[in-house]
């Protein structure tokens, strides 16, 4: 396959990931009244490294090395540090602000990319922080100057998603994507459940309502089994920030789904927030770097 068709197709999958992720904030929320947050988490990983482990077969896991497995456990940890902050943010804001939040990764990922990936920023990245945090005011105004502390959490969850992002950049190269896919998922499974069994009074959900049942169902198979193989298979055929820039649809769905299915509403200056968040993340990526002069 040519590289240029590759990486049409790898952008086209990407794309597909963010409307399953986009579904999942109003999902989720509700899903999160009837269990707790790790209790959830936990099952939901579970579900989906079965399916991954096995969709990924022994020819998959024959791909990864002791440094395979230490790179996929990395991942997770990143990816479990994204979800719990995510996950008890929702629980303490909207479905929409935690999507439009989410979506500040891209900003990271800009500035991230040159301490860890050795690529300078491009100019735009300072622009597109200051649309960011502007937007980020005022989507989290409640009237006074305190922040919600649900905002905050998610905001921090976009922190861990950029490191998540640059990681799959920089790790995922000569391993299966199912099999690296099944690490990261298992590893947060496996910390979903220890902290479950610690801190929340049920590890195991007592009543499994078909609300509930539904919501694994969705989680698991598309949010995160499919979703997971395509970034750890695909992402790498694109650039950190242009799969990043893709990533910014999903707070685009997830204000779509919270006001079909929860009938959630944004106020005025929320929109003009939430429009300067994801400005500034499309600024971010899209103005060219500097070229280096010639000597």
């Amino acid at each position: 396959m040519k590289t240029r068709n590759r990486r049409h197709l790898a952008e086209f999958l990407l794309a597909t990931v963010t409307i399953f992720w986009g579904a999942t904030f109003p999902i989720v929320k509700e899903a999160i009244e009837e269990v707790p947050v790790l209790c959830f988490l936990w099952v939901r990983f579970l579900f989906a490294a079965i399916l991954l482990a096995l969709f990924a077969g022994p020819k998959g896991f024959a791909t990864l090395n002791k440094e395979g497995y230490l790179k996929g456990i990395f991942l997770g940890v990143l990816l479990f540090a994204s979800y719990i902050t995510q996950t008890y943010g929702l629980s303490l804001t909207t479905s929409s602000n935690t999507g439009f939040l989410t979506g500040l990764n891209v900003v990271w990922v800009s500035l991230l990319a040159g301490p860890i990936l050795k690529k300078p920023p491009a100019p735009g990245a300072k622009i597109g922080v200051v649309c960011a945090v502007a937007g980020l005011f005022m989507l989290t105004w409640q009237g006074s100057f305190s922040i919600n502390p649900g905002d905050a959490l998610v905001s921090l969850c976009a922190f861990f998603v950029a490191l998540h992002i640059l990681g799959l950049d920089a790790l995922t190269k000569g391993y299966d994507g199912r099999a690296l896919a099944f690490v990261q998922i298992m590893t947060m499974a496996v910390l979903g459940a220890i902290g479950s069994y610690f801190f929340e009074p049920v590890s195991w959900p007592r009543v499994w309502s078909s609300s509930l049942i539904w919501a694994l169902i969705i989680t698991a198979v598309f949010a995160t089994t499919y979703a997971f193989w395509v970034q750890t298979t695909f992402q790498k055929w694109t650039t950190p920030t242009r799969a990043a820039l893709i990533y910014t649809l999903e707070p685009v769905f997830a204000a779509v789904f919270s006001i079909w299915l929860l009938s959630e509403k944004l106020s005025t200056i929320g929109w003009i927030g939430g429009a300067l968040i994801v400005c500034g993340m499309v600024v971010a990526e899209a103005l060219p770097a500097r070229k280096p002069k010639s000597t």
